[in-house]
């Protein structure tokens, strides 16, 4: 079922609550909704509570403020928290939603029972810094439809583009479809900030499980692997042939890492 918050955030709930088991929460990624986790839900919505959300500047949720930044989506996040009344979670952030979880857990550990970052970037080399600043600059003159096709050709394979060409399609104008200065303030803050809180992850002592693709050009292996190094409690898995859409492409393989660490959790 559909409900906002007071401060307007359009979020989903499914499932029922469990004696001993906390909610799980998904954030998506930039120019996306809260859709992506559909394959998630289908899954999961049987045996666990599950809430997924709009971030700001996205889907039914209010337009991103000028002025937004990580610390603006993760108290947004701390809002629905609140509002809902879960005093822990399972928190799963993908791409952008990977930056606000990770933020959200230096700021407030305690209200994590587990953290997954998935396909997020960390300290880019300098060859992908030059690439994201391209990208970010054709995104400023043309909003949401700047390389959109170049973006489906990194987050899908060849393979599942072929044989899912309708899905493909409906994606594309999902992205198209974003308020265009919303789109490119929330695409500045995935471009801009693959070090934030780098100072403060020590913070971070929850179960925290950190996974990408084999094949993601842009939330590489490299980059899951130097951002655990940073947590102490932090532990990696990258998938196997996998890109940047994993919890689409690869939802089966997803699904089971993230039932495996839920229950160990």
């Amino acid at each position: 079922m559909s409900f906002f918050c007071p401060q307007g955030t359009h979020y989903q709930v499914f499932g029922k609550p469990q004696i001993g088991k906390s909610a799980m929460v998904f954030i998506h990624g930039v120019g996306l909704d809260l859709s992506l986790w559909k394959n998630q839900v289908a899954d999961f919505k049987i045996d666990q509570h599950i809430i997924t959300y709009d971030m700001l500047g996205h889907g039914l949720s209010p337009n991103a403020p000028n002025d937004i930044s990580l610390d603006t989506l993760a108290h947004q996040l701390l809002g629905l928290l609140d509002h809902i009344q879960l005093e822990q979670v399972h928190l799963i952030g993908f791409s952008l939603g990977g930056l606000v979880a990770r933020v959200f857990a230096t700021l407030h550990n305690h209200r994590l029972q587990s953290l997954t970052i998935m396909n997020s970037v960390f300290d880019r080399n300098e060859l992908s810094r030059q690439a994201i600043f391209k990208r970010l600059t054709e995104v400023e003159q043309y909003g949401p439809s700047a390389n959109i096709d170049q973006a489906l050709t990194r987050w899908f394979s060849p393979l599942y583009t072929q044989k899912n060409s309708h899905y493909i399609a409906h994606l594309k104008a999902k992205v198209l479809a974003n308020h265009g200065a919303s789109y490119i303030s929330c695409y500045r803050l995935f471009g801009e900030n693959d070090n934030a809180v780098k100072g403060t992850l020590g913070n971070i002592t929850c179960p925290t499980l950190i996974t990408t693709g084999e094949l993601d050009p842009g939330s590489t292996p490299a980059m899951s692997h130097a951002l655990a190094a940073k947590i102490v409690s932090a532990k990696v898995v990258i998938l196997p042939n996998a890109r940047h859409m994993m919890p689409v492409e690869k939802a089966c393989e997803v699904n089971e890492l993230l039932r495996q660490f839920i229950n160990a959790n």
